[in-house]
């Protein structure tokens, strides 16, 4: 006897071939055009080479002036995932304030921060090497203040394009070292997209950019 319902599982393998089809080959949630030429919000994914995963949403005003917000899970073995906010407010190109919030409780459940810069040209295009310094006024969770300053030395490594996802972006490679008044160093590794006002970091190698999208659902604080 002939298997009538054969046909029709044909049928729906094929429409099931397609649809899979047609899932792959959708456009990404990001425009191009919109991302090089205007101020649109843009978000960021990339990891560093320890496993630490950081998603950056920058939002563009007028040239130099953006917020910027972070959200980084370092590679942890604790029960509860770690995860810090930043929200970074940017004039002239340079970070002037910024408010950071974490899943700890105490001293380091929250930060804020103000900067001043001496030597930092306005808008710095990161195409040549430079040091400056930065003052830093932090607070912690638990109402204590500190106050340091640091000397930055960046270094222009090169510049070209890089394929993020289906766009292709003008990028500049640097390092940079920051030592500051307490005796603690630190050496960066630096991915500046200028067209996206964006920068991504990691202390072991150059961070692996994962994607790019102009369709997100806002960082918020995590308390």
């Amino acid at each position: 006897m002939a298997d009538r319902g054969q046909p029709v599982r044909i049928l729906s393998i094929a429409l099931l071939l397609i649809a899979t089809s047609a899932l792959a080959q959708s456009p990404p949630s990001v425009d191009c055009d919109a991302v090089r030429n205007s101020t649109v919000p843009v978000e960021l994914a990339y990891h560093g080479q320890d496993g630490t995963r950081t998603v950056v949403q920058t939002f563009r005003d007028k040239p130099g002036d953006h917020v910027v917000w972070s959200r980084e899970l370092p590679p942890s073995t604790q029960p509860k995932q770690p995860v810090f906010v930043t929200k970074a407010i940017h004039v002239d190109g340079f970070p002037v304030s910024a408010e950071m919030s974490t899943t700890y409780a105490g001293k380091y459940s929250h930060r804020t921060a103000k900067y001043a810069s001496d030597g930092l040209p306005k808008n710095f295009d990161r195409r040549s090497d430079l040091t400056y310094r930065m003052r830093g006024i932090t607070t912690d969770g638990d109402g204590t203040t500190e106050e340091r300053t640091s000397t930055i030395s960046y270094k222009f490594k090169s510049e070209g394009t890089m394929a993020v996802g289906f766009c292709v972006l003008q990028v500049i490679h640097g390092e940079s070292d920051t030592a500051n008044d307490a005796g603690r160093t630190n050496h960066r590794f630096l991915l500046y997209f200028p067209e996206l006002k964006i920068s991504a970091t990691a202390t072991d190698a150059e961070p692996i950019v994962d994607g790019i999208s102009t369709d997100f659902f806002e960082i918020r604080p995590v308390n």
